[in-house]
């Protein structure tokens, strides 16, 4: 009987577990999204601070010929207002989803137009990082945002969700008739082979959606989304590549 107990005990506390990592996923009670389900490539995914400021980013780069500790060198795409304040202090610090941090990072590319920014990092060795892909995106394209607005828990709640690339869409931008929130700017835009396409930079209009975030607070979404399409994000890389090739190093900016 005790052991039934117990188990019945166990099972109560994993529902209850469950119930507050679902209310750690901003928004995810509200009908403005269509989730989709977490998947091997959202591993890829950081939380970046930056002088008291939270956004996201993505793993996009790990040099396995340049080993730290149980890592290694490597780059993180984010959004570049979210880290434009650091003005070389090195005080970017980067959280990965198993818990992990990276200090010191600094910004090694960045286009400011396109609001795109590459980070040099250190990476856990157990990272993988998303693949770019190599098609832009176009009208009526299928695509995944993925962010952490509103305080959504990075290890175990990331927002992600899915939306169509809007007519407006172009070379430079993407946009979809979707919202975002605080937080989700530097997140990836994955295409439907699991690509990072492009990098949330936001939106332009705030409006009351009735979003709550986990201490009860209500946040304004921002709407349509726009995103860094993937033609800047290839030439900054390609820029990095470049540098790296000259100097048969990383090059920190």
């Amino acid at each position: 009987m005790s052991s039934q107990r117990l188990a019945l005990g166990c099972f109560i506390l994993l529902l209850s577990s469950l119930g507050s990592t679902g209310s750690a996923q901003v928004g995810k009670d509200t009908k403005l999204w269509q989730w989709t389900a977490g998947a091997t490539h959202h591993s890829a995914i950081v939380q970046i601070n930056c002088n008291g400021g939270i956004g996201t980013g993505v793993v996009i780069q790990v040099n396995k010929d340049k080993p730290v500790r149980d890592g290694f060198e490597g780059y993180v795409l984010t959004a570049y207002h979210v880290v434009k304040e650091d003005k070389g202090d090195h005080k970017i610090g980067i959280q990965f989803r198993n818990g992990r941090k990276s200090k010191g990072c600094s910004i090694v590319q960045f286009d400011e137009q396109s609001d795109v920014a590459v980070l040099w990092a250190w990476i856990p060795s157990e990272v993988t990082p998303a693949k770019i892909a190599t098609d832009s995106v176009e009208e009526g394209d299928l695509l995944e945002f993925c962010g952490l607005g509103g305080g959504s828990e990075l290890q175990c709640c990331l927002r992600h969700f899915s939306a169509k690339a809007s007519c407006t869409s172009g070379p430079q931008k993407i946009f979809a008739d979707v919202s975002l929130l605080p937080g989700d700017s530097g997140g990836p835009v994955f295409n439907e082979r699991k690509e990072v396409v492009g990098i949330i930079s936001g939106g332009w209009f705030w409006w009351d959606g009735g979003v709550k975030a986990a201490d009860g607070n209500a946040l304004n979404a921002t709407w349509p989304a726009r995103a860094a399409n993937l033609s800047p994000i290839r030439l900054m890389m390609s820029e990095v590549e470049t540098a790296k090739s000259e100097t048969g190093d990383t090059i920190i900016r």
